[in-house]
């Protein structure tokens, strides 16, 4: 043994030692730190998934006078990388479902159509159509342009089929 070297348990010395374990989303991780002195600190960090397979492993060593700094960038780093990407994933909780029309997909009946057509002359809007007819923004304009009431560009036709300079297409705000 070394003369600056102790026996563990004649070492006097501060030491650092921390055994931590959590679980996340099924998988099981194990942190340790230990260190004397000023001797750099060992850090570790393993995680398991279910089936035992490693599925994250960090490891190596941190000088104490920087451990203040390093634990801040690598908490920022690491908060910085998690919010990219949660950036990527759907907004949407994975057990909420986009909202489905009851009748996407549906044929239109010769007295849906004349219905359509009817409140469409009347104003009516993309949403009040929407809810009314149990169909997607998509599928009111698609039938209103078969219907010769909208043009393919979204401008709103007159009796002619053509385009009508005194009537504004009919539009609302997107629907999300």
């Amino acid at each position: 043994m070394d003369t600056n070297e102790f026996a563990p348990e004649q070492d006097r010395r501060p030491h650092t030692q921390l055994d931590r374990h959590f679980t996340t989303g099924g998988n099981v991780y194990r942190i340790t730190a230990m260190g004397t002195g000023d001797d750099p600190i060992a850090l570790s960090l393993i995680g398991w998934g279910p089936d035992g397979e490693t599925v994250s492993e960090i490891s190596g060593g941190i000088s104490p006078l920087d451990l203040p700094d390093v634990t801040q960038a690598l908490a920022s780093t690491l908060t910085g990388l998690s919010a990219l990407r949660n950036q990527r994933k759907p907004t949407r909780p994975a057990e909420e479902k986009p909202k489905r029309y009851p009748n996407r997909g549906a044929r239109w009946s010769p007295e849906d159509d004349e219905r359509l057509v009817a409140r469409y002359r009347a104003g009516a809007g993309e949403r009040a159509l929407m809810e009314e007819f149990g169909r997607s923004r998509g599928g009111i304009r698609a039938r209103l342009e078969t219907l010769g009431e909208i043009a393919p560009d979204g401008g709103a036709l007159n009796g002619s089929g053509r385009v009508s300079d005194a009537e504004p297409a009919r539009s609302e705000a997107a629907v999300p």
